[in-house]
């Protein structure tokens, strides 16, 4: 066998429209669920369906991730040369998130240098600061960097063919990916503010909550990717969906710290 990873590009042009319309339910689900009063009349009733459109979106977005990866294994393996058209739809991707972030991030900041356009004198208002970030948050930035390290080391194992160590990398940041979520959605349990609670706490629960969307979004990756991995046993099942996924996690754990520095170390 080659020692030369090959990878698989998709051609299948139905998932990606399949996943095209998940996350568009996705972005309805957060309309719902954040901003209910767009809705008029049915403004209750669609802030109570939100977490049930917000299940109907990942749903359809796991079968046609799913779907989309099964399709491209069964296309013939092809070299890293024909995979550019992929790779550069992820880079764009990745972009347009990266954009997302940094509006909200600019958002924040804006109101952290200039507190009195919300009506306070500090940012963030006194009674509505952010827990001890050398506990959970600190505890959950180890989590999610252990589950990029192991992401690379999967990734490294994988083009040098070590099939089963990139197999059990991919698992154990899947684990821990999961245990970061756990995490995020009990301090949110646990919070003494909500969502509608004023400017700051809209901020924070908009920005830390569609960072673990991302999260759970970057687990259906890292999970499609070890299927690959378990089932192909070979370059051309698994590699370009591997990558792609590696990209996607690295650049959560990318904002992840960004968000730990701004909304937790400086806040406090």
């Amino acid at each position: 066998m080659s020692k030369t990873v090959t990878e698989v590009g998709g051609t299948d042009g139905r998932w990606p429209v399949a996943i095209a319309v998940s996350l568009f339910l996705l972005a309805c689900a957060g309309l719902a669920l954040f901003h209910p009063s767009l809705f008029g009349t049915l403004a209750g009733s669609i802030a109570v369906l939100g977490p049930l459109v917000i299940a109907a979106g990942l749903l359809p977005l796991f079968i046609a991730l799913t779907a989309w990866s099964r399709a491209t294994s069964g296309e013939r393996a092809i070299g890293p040369q024909n995979t550019f058209g992929p790779r550069i739809a992820i880079i764009a991707l990745i972009a347009s998130e990266v954009a997302f972030f940094a509006a909200l991030f600019a958002v924040y900041l804006r109101y952290a240098i200039y507190p009195e356009i919300a009506g306070f004198s500090s940012w963030p208002p006194t009674p509505m600061r952010p827990d001890d970030p050398w506990g959970g948050p600190l505890l959950n930035t180890v989590i999610l960097v252990a589950s990029g390290v192991c992401v690379a080391a999967a990734h490294d194992w994988l083009l040098k063919e070590r099939w089963q160590l990139s197999a059990i990398g991919l698992t154990v940041a899947i684990a821990l990916g999961g245990v970061f979520v756990g995490l995020q959605l009990r301090e949110f349990s646990l919070a003494s503010v909500g969502f509608r609670d004023g400017v700051y706490p809209s901020i924070f629960f908009l920005t830390t909550g569609f960072h673990g969307l991302h999260v759970v979004i970057g687990i259906l990756l890292l999970s499609i990717a070890a299927y690959r991995v378990i089932r192909a046993r070979s370059a051309g099942g698994a590699g370009f969906i591997t990558t792609a996924a590696s990209w996607y996690w690295h650049f959560v754990d990318a904002v992840w710290l960004l968000l730990f520095a701004v909304f937790y170390a400086w806040a406090s």
